[in-house]
């Protein structure tokens, strides 16, 4: 079982979870912002292309958390958008060798405390899903 700050594989990524924060009720600024119908827990993550061509990153059905009731939360793409400065995170085209680091954005029910953290391998790999426990 992997463990935040552990390097994982997932497809054509290595990620790595450097930190959480829940309990989040908006993100960006007092203009252009996105309130949670909940709370928003954030996620920051290192991605890196672990390949020899470019791959687009969209944390989108990409990155999915659970809690323990084993319930799946998806990546809230527009609340990436606002919560992230420089737009990461956000169909990222990552050349081989590099990296991008973001925040992904949970909405989840206030009070609700994430488990574990899942990076798809992808549709056409045979290599299984990477799970970090949080």
């Amino acid at each position: 079982m992997y463990r935040v700050g552990d390097k994982v594989r997932g497809g054509d990524f290595e990620f790595t979870v450097n930190g959480i924060k829940c309990g989040i009720s908006q993100v960006g600024d007092s203009f252009l912002n996105h309130k949670a119908q909940g709370s928003y827990c954030r996620v920051n993550i290192t991605v890196k292309n672990v390949t020899k061509s470019a791959h687009l990153f969209h944390a989108d059905g990409t990155v999915t958390a659970q809690d323990a009731s084993g319930r799946e939360y998806d990546a809230d793409g527009e609340a990436g958008i606002y919560g992230n400065s420089n737009g990461s995170g956000f169909l990222d085209e990552i050349n081989p060798g590099n990296s991008v680091r973001a925040n992904v954005y949970f909405d989840v029910p206030k009070g609700t405390k994430l488990t574990s953290i899942t990076f798809d391998s992808g549709l056409f790999t045979l290599a299984q899903d990477a799970v970090v426990s949080l």
